[in-house]
């Protein structure tokens, strides 16, 4: 009998230039430059009384690639959080604490022990997928046959140098985006799943660019908090995109926290 010639491995794809990547990733986040979107989120997180669970409904939006922003969380018409940014602050306001406050800080600091989901406005973006990548980006080859790509930041952020991406091709909405430190070590990540497309009126159907319907936000350590997010209704209407979300001065009269937090003060004051 002849004998059986063994089956030869399949030679893998070659893996596309990184420059193709940052050039879809400019290409699918163009037009959201200004967004909004509402949805629902339930949170888990763990500290010193046991573990929590808590649902809520949400509102994000942004302005100028970021530049502007705006996330709040109700629950049975109760506030539960709102937080923020302009071009040169970040603020938090916690109706719910004792006494209810306010924290704010200069862009490029970290809200320090907040469980909303990012380490600075910055990572917002980033962990969304909602912004341009560098063309420093490198690129080798990922599990199955997506990519990874990785770029550092243009500056820290608290401990947040890197950020790392896993795609399939370019162009394509990424399936999880890591926000790394400078060993390497993960401090936030994003799951991104469910693409829903956002109506463009000046494009035409096919054209319209997509984000994660659902998205799993994790921070990192045991007692990290998990946000698992559902959006609907995504849109970019001037209606959804009032510039008053955006004003820190109009938003305490709102809110009136009956306490401030200079965070990058009270840094100041824990300096030897």
């Amino acid at each position: 009998p002849g004998s059986v010639k063994p089956t030869e491995a399949a030679a893998p794809t070659s893996l596309p230039y990184a420059s193709e990547f940052v050039d879809g990733q400019r290409a699918r986040v163009q037009h959201l430059t200004d967004f909004a979107s509402r949805g629902s989120a339930e949170l888990r997180w763990k500290d010193e009384q046991g573990s929590h669970f808590e649902q809520a409904q949400i509102e994000l939006a942004w302005r100028d690639g970021g530049g502007r922003m705006a996330l709040r969380a109700d629950k049975l018409g109760e506030r539960l959080a709102w937080a923020g940014a302009d071009a040169t602050r970040w603020w938090i306001f916690e109706p719910k604490a004792e006494p209810s406050r306010l924290t704010f800080g200069p862009r490029g600091t970290v809200p320090s022990g907040s469980m909303l989901p990012f380490i600075g406005p910055e990572s917002v973006m980033e962990l969304l997928a909602a912004r341009p990548w560098p063309a420093s980006a490198r690129v080798e080859r990922g599990p199955g046959s997506g990519a990874v790509l990785t770029w550092n930041t243009e500056r820290p952020v608290g401990l947040w140098t890197r950020t790392r991406a896993f795609i399939e091709r370019p162009g394509a909405m990424p399936l999880r985006i890591e926000l790394l430190d400078h060993t390497g070590a993960v401090l936030a990540s994003s799951e991104l799943s469910r693409a829903l497309a956002v109506r463009i009126d000046s494009l035409p159907t096919g054209a319209w660019p997509e984000i994660a319907g659902t998205v799993r936000l994790r921070m990192a350590g045991e007692s990290g908090a998990t946000w698992d997010v559902f959006w609907d209704a995504p849109g970019v209407e001037p209606s959804r995109l009032n510039d008053r979300l955006f004003d820190l001065s109009v938003l305490k009269d709102v809110m009136r926290p009956q306490r401030e937090i200079d965070a990058a003060a009270e840094s100041g004051s824990r300096t030897p």
